[in-house]
């Protein structure tokens, strides 16, 4: 019975669930910069550092006097940055007692210090700590601490004299504390994000944004408002309690537009902050079907102007801070999002509703003329802007006037591009011809109606330009080479929104105007081959960036198949497949090259003809009944996505390839011989630990069959 007790007593307990967030954490930034390591502090140097110097400071914590406490509370956190010095203290159950004997302290002096201490050990310390304060109870401390923030800004609202000079520093800088270490407990599980969606909390965050005495805006340090904006847009990531509850707040969305239009060279990291948050805000506006967006006249177009005028500002600096280069991995990262989120907001305003699912395709002209100037009116409701120089407020009126300007002359500029292909250049005119099909253009061959999108008419025109040279660069340490991450996924976010929003099988009714989609298809390229090409030629070990790359150039070429491969690129493809680990990466080069195989051009014959033989030489893997698994036998996703390829590759008899390749190499036969094969490939898939892949070993069986009905039909046909 003992035993079982010691058992029972030893399970773990449960674990926490993570908190959901589409963004990463605040302090993802720093943890790059400062990275850590096991540190072990069982050492001769550890106890010299601990009898002369951690157990003083713990001692004087303690002390009588509330100076030598504020003294060793400042002495710890000169300390924290010293990894074994930080073990040390923890060692010493630092945390507890400041729990214990200052947070609450009767000296404000005393109690910031703290705040500070405690704030800097979860900077470096992070889920565990932060999972430890919660279970000690900080809830009831940050309570308190926000009481008393809210007492001290309530007096200065009423009588900005009503503190001393000193007394108001020394404010500022408690809040800042308290709210910091709010925004790192808000990352690490719902549970505590719940705790942190509190009204008294967020009504702080939102007063602070814009603080007002007697009528008139009172300046707030930009520690402070730093810190109020982050926790804002930390916490209304992905979490309805908290947008439930700002919705509310009337002077939420005011302060936050009064933020986002000020000078980003004066404060990048707040204003991306401020961006962030907006973004937030509309995408839970957009998920919660409410009309809080279109009621205040929000929408994520606005944003792309000063988020990519932040990148160029970060950028235009020969040193900038870790707090810049923060603004600028926050405004890639945001813009990210805001690329993503287009294919859910794509046709919000469209007549018909929500991405045009309910609406009729086959208006007569004067409906889709009246629809056109419906779409101008949305358009211009926007108020997109030209992209502002670093440092330059704008003014709005001249903004309004711009807009109007711009707006007309790209509806010209959709009118001729519409009527008039020769403009582009041959080698374009002829990739534009793939992308809009035999008919003229996508809305007329697959019957879907042209909507706009100032989303990414923005991000062609301002961004990817300005993200260009990150994306390319050669990054000297991890922060400079996450940034470059980041840019990469942003561009891949852009051109996955492209790519789906001009495709014929996209489920969106609606489709980008051909203008838009000529006015990137020069864009594709240059991203092949100014960034994808280099990259993949290298023979670079880093895997992360492998995947990124390899993401990105999905897209690309589902958008422009017919990209250069004068450096044989397909083949470093498939050189990269065969040297993948993971079945992740594998796939996402399949798909690659399942998109360059769709190429027509007499030229690209053979390259089908390689491309197609490793389709299928890679499903001929699959073991016949009875014999052994070969070693290099390929995972069931990739063989599902082989087939996939070949489904999708060879599936009109009118491609310039099917009779070179597909019926000379008698793909035909090897397909009726995957048959058998494959429903054992897919038997052996678990269906209770595996369902979703049982499924489409499942419906890749199917079509297997079908496919080859199909083929076998098409040329009997002949």
């Amino acid at each position: 019975m003992a035993d079982d007790n010691n058992n029972a007593s030893r399970k773990r307990r449960k674990q926490p669930e993570p908190r959901a967030g589409r963004k990463s954490s605040a302090t993802t930034f720093f943890s790059w910069a400062n990275p850590q390591s096991n540190i072990s502090v069982n050492s001769a140097e550890a106890e010299i550092l601990r009898d002369q110097k951690v157990l003083p400071i713990i001692s004087g914590i303690q002390a009588d006097s509330p100076a030598d406490r504020t003294q060793h509370l400042v002495a710890a956190g000169s300390i924290i940055e010293d990894p074994i010095c930080r073990k040390l203290l923890l060692k010493q159950h630092v945390v507890q007692v400041v729990l214990d004997k200052v947070l609450a302290d009767t000296s404000q002096e005393v109690a910031t210090a703290g705040w500070g201490l405690l704030n800097k050990i979860v900077l470096y310390e992070g889920y565990d700590i932060s999972l430890h304060l919660y279970r000690k109870g900080i809830f009831e401390h940050i309570g308190g601490a926000i009481a008393t923030i809210k007492s001290g800004v309530s007096s200065l609202a009423k009588d900005p004299k009503a503190l001393p000079q000193a007394a108001q520093t020394l404010l500022w800088e408690y809040t800042a504390s308290v709210l910091s270490l709010l925004t790192k407990l808000s990352d690490t599980t719902k549970e505590i994000l719940d705790k942190t969606s509190n009204e008294d909390f967020l009504s702080l965050a939102s007063t602070l944004l814009s603080l007002k005495i007697n009528g008139r805006k009172a300046p707030i340090p930009e520690k402070a408002q730093i810190a109020a904006v982050i926790l804002l847009d930390r916490v209304t990531d992905q979490n309805t309690a908290a947008y439930d509850l700002l919705a509310k707040d009337r002077s939420f969305l005011a302060n936050l537009l009064r933020l986002y239009t000020e000078r980003v060279d004066g404060a990048p990291l707040k204003i991306a902050s401020a961006c962030g948050t907006l973004h937030n805000v509309i995408s839970q506006s957009l998920a919660s079907n409410d009309e809080f967006a279109d009621e205040n006249n929000i929408a994520d177009a606005r944003l792309i102007a000063p988020l990519t005028a932040i990148i160029q500002a970060v950028l235009s600096k020969q040193s900038p801070s870790q707090e810049e280069q923060q603004a600028l991995f926050l405004s890639l990262e945001t813009l990210a999002d805001v690329a993503d989120c287009t294919l859910e907001t794509f046709g919000h305003n469209a007549p018909g509703g929500a991405n045009g699912v309910k609406g009729n395709n086959d208006e007569d002209d004067e409906d889709d003329e009246n629809d056109d100037k419906s779409d101008e009116d949305d358009d211009s409701d926007l108020d997109m802007g030209g992209l502002p120089e670093a440092g330059d407020d704008g003014d709005d009126d001249d903004d309004d006037n711009d807009d109007d300007e711009k707006e007309s002359n790209f509806d010209e500029d959709e009118e001729e591009g519409a009527s008039d292909q020769e403009e582009l250049p041959d080698h374009l005119g002829t990739d534009m011809a793939m992308v809009t099909g035999e008919e003229g253009t996508t809305a007329r061959a697959s019957k879907k109606k042209p909507f706009d999108s100032p989303e990414l008419q923005f991000l062609l025109v301002a961004t990817i330009p300005a993200i260009l040279p990150i994306a390319t660069s050669i990054p000297s340490s991890e922060p400079e080479r996450n940034i470059k991450l980041t840019a990469i996924q942003l561009l891949s976010s852009i051109a996955r929104a492209f790519a789906l929003l001009s495709s014929k099988s996209y489920k969106c009714k609606l489709t980008l105007p051909q203008s838009l989609q000529e006015s990137y298809l020069p864009a594709t390229h240059e991203i092949w081959n100014r960034l994808i090409t280099p990259i993949l030629t290298s023979n670079s070990a880093d895997i992360k960036l492998a995947e990124k790359i390899t993401n990105l150039a999905v897209h690309i070429t589902a958008f422009t198949p017919s990209v250069s491969l004068s450096n044989n690129q397909h083949r470093s493809f498939v050189a990269l497949y065969n040297a993948a680990t993971s079945t992740d990466l594998k796939v996402l080069c399949v798909k690659v090259l399942s998109n360059l195989a769709r190429c027509q051009g007499a030229e690209r014959v053979p390259i089908n003809r390689e491309l197609g033989t490793f389709f299928m030489g890679t499903v001929n893997k699959l073991p016949y009944y009875g014999d052994a698994e070969p070693a290099d036998l390929p995972t069931p996703e990739v063989i599902i996505e082989c087939l996939n390829a070949v489904y999708d590759v060879y599936d009109d008899m009118d491609h310039d390839y099917d009779e070179e390749v597909f019926v000379k190499l008698g793909f035909l036969k090897y397909l009726k011989s995957f048959v058998g094969r494959l429903r054992a490939m897919a038997k052996k898939v678990d269906r209770r630990k595996q369902f979703e892949l049982r499924e489409s070993a499942d419906e890749a069986l199917i079509n297997l069959n079908e496919f080859i009905k199909y083929k076998t039909r098409e040329r009997e046909e002949i």
